[in-house]
């Protein structure tokens, strides 16, 4: 295991961000309403910009990028769905940490977003069987995530599987 998933955080006060050198110009304009995800490529790069390397900034992002995940619509909300389940794989313990944390910013709605969008990039890549497609995707994010996050990661993945209406199979 590599330590970028040991490194997840939860997210902190917004000034922190608002203030850090690391968060895009765009991204405070996301934050403050000034962008909107009418602005397609500049909605993207800041999504893009969770798999940043910076740990500090990266919950700031998943902030943003879950909020666009409410009002994307059209092209923009494809992409975002590809790169939610991506993300989910990859950097499993950092949203597992933003999901789950106890934090005003955060709804407990968050969680449901992101599982309908990682089951609807599943359903759309799956080229065999749901069941299958469904499980490769939640040991590629298992895998990935440090075990204090994999009983949250558990939780995600239950929400996916019922978005993808698969609890009567085992």
């Amino acid at each position: 295991m590599f330590s970028i998933a040991s490194q997840a955080q939860e997210l902190k006060p917004i000034s922190f961000y608002l203030q850090h050198s690391g968060v895009s110009e765009d991204a405070i304009e996301f934050y403050t309403g000034r962008l909107t995800t009418k602005n397609i490529d500049k909605a993207l790069e800041t999504a893009d910009s969770m798999f940043t390397d910076n740990n500090e900034t990266r919950p700031f992002y998943i902030l943003l990028t879950t909020r666009m995940l409410k009002t994307a619509r059209g092209d923009l909300s494809k992409q975002l769905t590809v790169v939610c389940r991506h993300f989910a794989e990859q950097h499993p313990s950092d949203l597992a940490a933003f999901l789950y944390q106890k934090n005003h910013l955060v709804s407990s709605r968050f969680s449901d977003y992101w599982a309908y969008r990682i089951a609807v990039d599943i359903r759309v890549i799956c080229d065999g069987d749901l069941m299958t497609c469904f499980k490769q995707s939640r040991n590629i994010a298992l895998s990935n995530c440090v075990d204090k996050y994999k009983p949250k990661m558990e939780v995600l993945y239950n929400l996916v599987r019922r978005n993808l209406n698969l609890f009567q199979q085992r």
